[in-house]
């Protein structure tokens, strides 16, 4: 069962992926300002933002069935409307906004899903697992995008893209698959969102995720921006954001060997500062294959710390609110990603690119050094005594 959701959920995200870097190039085709693209790339994030606790909230009671499907195919109608309605930036916007809503009830979902198919024996396991599957959706989906466009068109592409969001959805909603029930919501677990969202034992979770979100959101919305101002193709945009998830799957390899050895704040933190130095190196080039370099090593870097903070969350959690503390936590990723487009957008009109990969890198400099602490001293010191 394990394989199976997360081979349908590789399938949906590869779609997820794609639109990330198609939404950005085919607004700059329809001649759109940073400050539009920023907008529009902002509004996907926009109803996660509001409604990703509410969703965690349904999944822990509705179970998984019913907001999986609607997840997906609401997310593939998405995709169709601008290969229906074409050059229209409006379309675009109200698109990017009922795409956002609809995925944001398939990730939670599935993301509660995979913890309720584990013990906590297995749950790392399967989130790595699942982190495996979500990290070559994310090579697969930029690399059939970039080619798609260059092959075909923007509204093509988007036709492409919303039928593989469609496919995993009717797959699950004509129960060509049995998922399981949710665990009943236990009568102790009465916190609310407000309690669950101030927890110190959640606190680090959300503090992570968030960190990691911004880098991850100002990567993918200003590289293909960055890569267009110097000339490169779709194609090659494609191959080196696909050298960035090739990278998550090596990471991923070998976060289980890491945990074994290494305390997961030293982990973090360390994937923190390699991240720092690819956002360092991004500006100085314009080379492609430097470019493939940096993204592949900025893949390392944040390859093991999104599935480490969900393990966090759902370990963390509550019995049966689950859903809604990945609910919480994904409210905070959306907070970011919907407000970093906004916020870089003009900072790099008025700055240009140099700063604001820079300003990134030391974000990630300072943010790992205050995870780490003293952390890094005393694993290194427990590692060599061993």
């Amino acid at each position: 069962m394990l394989y199976i959701i997360v081979l349908l959920f590789l399938i949906f995200q590869t779609s997820v992926r794609g639109n990330t870097v198609l939404v950005t190039l085919y607004a700059l085709d329809l001649d759109a300002n940073s400050f539009y693209i920023g907008i529009i790339v902002a509004a996907t994030s926009l109803f996660p933002m509001l409604f990703a606790a509410y969703a965690g909230r349904l999944s822990d009671r509705l179970g998984y069935h019913f907001l999986f499907a609607i997840g997906t195919i609401g997310t593939g109608v998405a995709l169709l409307l601008p290969f229906f309605y074409q050059n229209q930036l409006l379309v675009l916007l109200i698109s990017q906004s009922l795409f956002g809503l609809f995925q944001i009830f398939t990730i939670v979902t599935v993301q509660n899903l995979i913890g309720a198919l584990s013990t906590k024996e297995t749950r790392s396991h399967h989130y790595s697992v699942f982190s495996l599957g979500v990290s070559v959706s994310n090579f697969l989906g930029p690399l059939l995008t970039g080619f798609s466009i260059d092959h075909f068109s923007y509204t093509k592409t988007y036709l492409l893209l919303g039928i593989l969001s469609i496919i995993p959805g009717m797959i699950v909603f004509f129960r060509m698959v049995k998922l399981p029930k949710p665990i009943v919501v236990s009568q102790k677990a009465n916190s609310t969102v407000k309690e669950l969202l101030l927890a110190r034992s959640l606190r680090k979770t959300y503090i992570t995720s968030g960190i990691i979100l911004t880098g991850v959101g100002m990567y993918e919305f200003y590289f293909p921006i960055y890569a267009n101002s110097i000339d490169l193709s779709a194609s090659i945009i494609g191959v080196i954001l696909s050298c960035n998830a090739i990278a998550y799957i090596l990471s991923r390899l070998l976060m289980q060997p890491l945990m074994n050895k290494f305390k997961e704040e030293t982990i973090l933190g360390a994937c923190l500062f390699i991240s720092a130095l690819a956002f360092l190196f991004i500006p100085l080039f314009d080379d492609p294959i430097l470019l493939m370099i940096t993204s592949f090593v900025m893949g390392l870097g944040l390859g093991c710390c999104q599935p480490l903070s969900i393990v966090m969350a759902y370990n963390a959690s509550p019995e049966g609110r689950t859903g809604e503390v990945l609910g919480i936590r994904l409210t905070i990723n959306k907070s970011v990603q919907f407000l970093v487009p906004i916020v870089l957008s003009p900072l790099g009109s008025i700055l240009g690119f140099s700063p604001v990969f820079w300003s990134n890198s030391l974000l990630f400099l300072y943010s790992g050094y205050s995870l780490l602490g003293k952390n890094i001293y005393f694993s290194k010191i427990n590692l060599f005594n061993k």
